[in-house]
């Protein structure tokens, strides 16, 4: 079996790295690859450079074209990350919306969830954070203890999430928080749109 790449492949990378070297300069480029967002203060050019990306069509690019990607192919994919990273291209700010929200609500959101949060992803001008680690709860959602209980016609959430990464920066959070303790632990799970601000 060839794992190699195409023409085409190959035609797309040299796309790829051409756009890098044309935009990823300057501020940008003086971001660097680290995690670390410090302070926040070089948050404007974060944002910036989110945008730059959207404008170029790649926030959400392996998305169908039916949600506003590019439908990218696989090899298409690891192509460009490949070269995000061979350009040095800065941690995403906006990975957890483009990432996990994203192709969650393409998959089991309603219309009008789709319509609310899908555009304002792909073109960076909203930012998500995940809220599903809890201090006795990593990676075992089945551990998860923050609850959601009808009041009314809200829910009210009550817990604590950790290794909320970006949250700070974000304005929407995916949190998961259990909603019915009666079933088993794998299950009664909801997530919820909690806003940041």
């Amino acid at each position: 079996m060839d794992f190699g790449f195409d023409t085409a492949d190959e035609l797309f990378r040299t796309d790829v790295r051409s756009w890098f070297a044309d935009h990823l300069v300057g501020d940008f480029a003086s971001l660097g690859t680290s995690n670390d967002f410090g302070d926040g203060s070089d948050l404007p050019i974060r944002q910036a450079w989110e945008r730059e990306l959207a404008a170029g069509g790649w926030v959400g690019a392996s998305w169908p074209t039916e949600h506003g990607g590019r439908d990218l192919t696989l090899p298409q994919q690891l192509i460009f990350n490949e070269e995000y990273a061979r350009a040095g291209g800065p941690t995403r700010l906006g990975f957890f919306g483009e990432q996990l929200l994203g192709p969650t609500l393409m998959a089991l959101g309603t219309p009008a969830q789709k319509a609310r949060f899908l555009g304002p992803i792909l073109r960076a001008e909203e930012y998500w954070c995940q809220g599903f680690s809890e201090p006795d709860a990593g990676s075992d959602l089945a551990n998860v203890s923050t609850r959601a209980v009808v009041d009314g016609e809200y829910f009210v959430v009550t817990g604590q999430k950790v290794w909320t990464s970006y949250a700070q920066f974000a304005d929407f959070g995916l949190c998961l928080a259990r909603t019915d303790a009666t079933v088993a632990k794998q299950a009664g799970i909801t997530a919820f749109v909690i806003d940041m601000r």
